[in-house]
């Protein structure tokens, strides 16, 4: 029986495509500690560069690559650039005033990397839904960027 994934600290690869992987599991005891650390995600450093490598590789499940692939669109959305708000962006899954954490944005090494691995995701992806949702990320990159910080 596979054991339930929760440790941020050590987070890798393979331990994020099992915990995609369960958060699709009939088991509560599977599906909840997975769907908890996907909502944490956007705190954990380098997460969207291993988000675009488990929704890029073809030999991973169509479902995970698209679980992957919505997480990698929507974190990179919420932490992309600072917002020119009153209010500073907090995680909206903390209903709390105490547990609210301002979101972190990724830095520019991150950034660069990203952009150009979306662009080869784009690209390449033969699924179109993939595609739809790597060109919707790249669009939300771009608007901030381009040409500026592209290189």
């Amino acid at each position: 029986m596979p054991t339930p994934i929760m440790d941020l600290s050590n987070l890798d690869v393979e331990s994020l495509h099992r915990a995609l992987q369960q958060s699709f599991s009939s088991d509560d005891d599977l599906r909840r500690p997975a769907e908890e650390l996907i909502k944490e995600l956007k705190y954990v450093n380098g997460s969207c560069l291993m988000l675009i490598r488990v929704a890029t590789e073809a030999q991973v499940q169509f479902e995970v690559r698209q679980a992957a692939a919505i997480q990698l669109k929507n974190i990179s959305r919420e932490t992309w650039t600072e917002r020119q708000s009153i209010y500073p962006l907090f995680d909206s899954n903390n209903n709390s005033e105490q547990k609210k954490r301002p979101v972190p944005i990724l830095p520019e090494d991150q950034k660069l990397r990203l952009r150009t691995g979306i662009l080869d995701a784009l690209l390449s992806e033969h699924e179109k839904s993939l595609r739809d949702l790597f060109a919707e990320a790249f669009n939300h990159m771009a608007m901030y960027d381009y040409p500026q910080k592209w290189g």
